[in-house]
């Protein structure tokens, strides 16, 4: 199974259900070859794709005198369809690189492309200049590359390396010739053709090759039939000396098992791959595996657990019985298990890791052949993982108040106060609070957040980050564990004093706090003292918090500082951007996920895109995330990307059909500064979900289906449905919009007895919505609804309403 938190497709554009899965050519070829070689030809393998994917035609040719460097990569890919396209990104004297792309859908093997003429015809030689240059294009080293005579208008020497990273193609190719400029820009600017990405460095920054390693950080709880786990990952571009890392650590308890995988970058010296068994069992067996390597790029590329776990044989029971857990939550109610054979003591305790991008408490208890708080032998290192174990009894999960809040209020309206949810936090984690004041003139907003943390303990603190004269920042934290629902702080009162008198100053400046524009910002009369007008835009960033905060007002000093560096608050990362970038057109994050499985409504996964737009002007960020929840299976669809003119800044969290029956939620982001629509993950969506209790099974029976590239027309799959159920629900969805045209199919039970599943909603954030159940014609094609605007749903819950005021 593929261990890969998301499938983030960057730009598709899905298909209808019906539509049969292309075949296409598929290959890839690399090669350094004589110019008077010229045209090649080849032959290539053919593939089965995913239903929606497309073929790929890319060649890239780049020219250095005598020589050539072919690069082809033909298969499937997921991105949109391209017209046949060669563009020549450097034409000489000299140095020459031409490619040809194409993205096709309408037949199969329509990737047809198997010879160098699609290109045309390359540069014609040129007279002899006066310049002479190294001569290289090789991925080993030019040491020894021989001169060669430039031809006329080449006027410097080129010496770089090619980053080429693509669909198994992993190259750095060096790179000596002749140039008619200066710089390092053999690929005049261009980042990417289809799904080959491409960079270069040249000159000084060639000193210590910059490796790129593969990147991920992973921890699951699984059952052990489900071994072996294979795991696909990201990458990233390391620190020049830096090496790749990759450490993995397993234990199993019972039927159980807690996977860390952790890949990277380090500065660590280079050490062999090592597997260490530290406990071996009877009981709980715990195995890990270290590798830091530089000898090339992305050598950190262990991809399953096949060849270092082999799962503890089966045993004869023994007599001793102890409470069974391995979870990240508590073990307040953790069954009993007859220990193996060689059992002599229950193990209570809790490992603590934190490094390589993992912060983790893991409670266990199970059988161990011998007393003590010693689970990993003394192991206080994996890697770069710290590990810290405690037997204490005081590690429960503690429970703490869980909410946030955004309000803009008059400063001159005395404290107020709040209630707030509850949560049960990790094993270990504490309570937070943390309560934030920017107040400017006659306007101060007030953002609280409260909740779990991995924070160490902080006595309760107020922090000035700026102190008027005119806009002033405030702020309160806490961290405690002091037992539960220690975070409960209820009134703004620790942060607000009366407003003070000054005197007027001579400065005017406009005056604005808002989550919209500042278009028509009133001007206010500056207190004295102020010497400048601020103008940006606050970013405020942490799980259900995701506020863009537009300011104007006064200020004692230039620049953009509004916070004197401050960039966290409590859990809250703060960033501001300034002048006039801001009414620029915006860059986004942009992409497409489809994930389905089967516990998606109560575990979060990544959410990220590995790619970016310029969006057009007047034109926001958005993100949407989809969450279908028939039981059995889940389907998580997220976009992000450019939201088309119109749409306003507004976030919120949309729930169309709830528990007993289907669940189906969204969230929704609009948002007005480069790369706002940054949540990592679907706890934007899952945080703000009721967890009621399971019901028992009812005596309705219903098929349940999600299908997004099929349909579940006559599905076999039936279940109980619980009680509180009424009806079994049958449909379509048809969507639009952020890179998805598809038709979504559903099935499953249902608890409200309305025969629409959306209310009525003809938007899901970016998403065009059409609905089409079983008691509607089916024939219907009207045209479907557009933009961003508010959807009329059965029940709408705000981001920011978590916290219920009481005024």
């Amino acid at each position: 199974m593929n261990l890969m938190p998301v499938l983030t497709l960057l730009g598709v554009t899905t298909l209808l259900p019906g539509v049969p899965a292309l075949r296409c050519q598929s290959g890839k070829i690399e090669a350094v070859r004589n110019a008077s070689e010229l045209p090649l030809k080849w032959n290539t393998d053919k593939e089965t794709c995913e239903v929606g994917d497309g073929c790929q035609d890319l060649v890239m040719l780049l020219e250095n005198g005598p020589q050539i460097n072919l690069l082809i990569s033909k298969g499937c890919v997921k991105i949109e369809d391209q017209e046949p396209q060669v563009t020549w990104l450097r034409t000489g004297p000299g140095l020459s690189i031409v490619s040809y792309i194409r993205v096709c859908r309408h037949s199969d093997f329509c990737n047809d492309v198997s010879s160098t003429k699609v290109l045309g015809d390359l540069p014609t030689p040129t007279v002899p200049g006066t310049l002479s240059c190294p001569l290289c294009l090789s991925e080993d080293g030019c040491e020894n590359a021989p001169m060669q005579v430039c031809p006329a208008g080449s006027t410097h020497c080129y010496n770089g390396v090619l980053r080429l990273r693509g669909d198994n193609i992993i190259t750095n190719l060096k790179v000596q010739g002749c140039m008619p400029q200066p710089d390092c820009n053999l690929l005049n600017g261009t980042k990417a053709i289809g799904t080959l990405d491409m960079s270069e460095k040249c000159g000084l920054q060639l000193g210590p090759q910059a490796l790129d390693c593969n990147s991920v950080a992973l921890d699951t709880l699984r059952n052990v039939s489900e071994l072996h786990l294979s795991w696909t990952t990201g990458w990233k571009t390391c620190e020049a000396g830096q090496g790749c890392l990759e450490t993995l650590m397993l234990i199993q308890n019972g039927q159980e098992f807690h996977m860390v995988l952790s890949k990277g970058c380090t500065s660590a010296a280079n050490r062999e791959a090592q597997i260490t068994r530290h406990r071996t069992g009877p009981g709980i067996s715990i195995i890990t595996y270290v590798h830091v390597c530089r000898h090339r790029d992305f050598c950190n590329d262990l991809s399953t657990t096949e060849n270092l776990w082999t799962p503890s044989p089966d045993t004869v029971p023994g007599t001793l019985s102890c409470p069974h857990c391995l979870s990240t939550r508590g073990c307040e109610h953790a069954p009993m298990q007859v220990c193996p054979a060689g059992s002599a003591h229950c193990y209570s305790g809790v490992l603590r890791l934190r490094g390589g991008g993992l912060i983790s408490y893991l409670k266990v208890q199970g059988c161990m052949s011998q007393p003590g708080c010693d689970l990993l032998n003394g192991t206080q290192t994996i890697g770069p993982i710290d590990v810290r174990e405690d037997c204490g009894p005081q590690l429960e999960a503690l429970k703490c108040q869980y909410g946030a809040l955004e309000i803009t209020r008059n400063v001159s309206q005395p404290p107020f106060h709040w209630t707030a949810g509850q949560t049960t936090c990790g094993v270990g984690e504490g309570c937070q609070d943390t309560l934030m004041m920017i107040e400017n003139g006659e306007m101060v907003r007030w953002i609280v957040t409260k909740g779990c943390t991995t924070a160490e303990d902080q006595e309760a603190k107020v922090t000035e980050h700026r102190k008027g004269p005119g806009l002033s920042v405030t702020s309160y934290t806490r961290v405690c564990r002091l037992g539960d629902l220690c975070n409960y702080l209820s009134t703004t009162a620790p942060l607000w004093t009366p407003p003070s008198v000054t005197a007027p100053g001579t400065l005017r400046c406009p005056l604005c706090l808002s989550k919209d524009s500042c278009e028509n910002a009133p001007m206010q009369v500056c207190p004295a003292g102020s010497t400048h007008c601020y103008n940006g835009d606050v970013r405020l960033r942490r799980g259900e918090i995701i506020s863009n905060l537009r300011v104007q007002g006064c200020i004692s000093q230039p620049d953009c500082n509004l916070l004197n560096g401050t960039q966290t608050v409590g859990p809250m990362v703060v960033r501001e951007e300034c002048g006039p970038q801001l009414d620029s057109a915006l860059t986004c994050y942009k992409g497409v996920m489809i994930k389905f499985g089967s516990s998606f409504a109560k575990e979060a996964v990544e959410w990220s895109a590995l790619s970016t737009k310029v969006c057009e002007p007047k034109e926001l960020c958005q993100e949407t995330l989809l969450l279908i929840d028939v039981g059995p299976r889940t389907l998580l669809l997220g976009s992000k990307g450019c939201s088309g003119r119109g749409a306003e800044d507004n976030s919120g969290i949309s729930i169309y059909s709830r528990p007993p029956g289907m669940l189906v939620a969204s969230y929704t982001r609009f948002c007005s500064s480069n790369l706002c629509n940054e949540a990592s993950s679907s706890s934007v969506l899952l945080n703000s979900l009721p967890r009621p209790n399971v019901p028992p099974p009812g005596d309705l029976q219903c098929p349940v289906c999600v299908e997004l590239f099929a349909s579940c027309f006559q599905s076999t799959n039936f279940v109980t449905c619980p009680q509180g159920t009424t009806r079994c629900y049958k449909g379509d969805l048809v969507l639009q919009g952020g890179g998805v045209s598809s038709k979504l199919s559903l099935q499953g039970c249902m608890s409200s007895p309305d025969k629409s599943l959306l209310g009525g909603s003809r938007t899901i954030g970016i998403f065009s919505t059409k609905e089409l159940s079983e008691d509607e014609e089916r024939n219907d094609q009207k045209p479907l609804g557009g933009g961003a605007s508010a959807s009329s749903l059965a029940w709408v819950l705000g981001l920011g309403l978590f916290l219920a005021l009481c005024l």
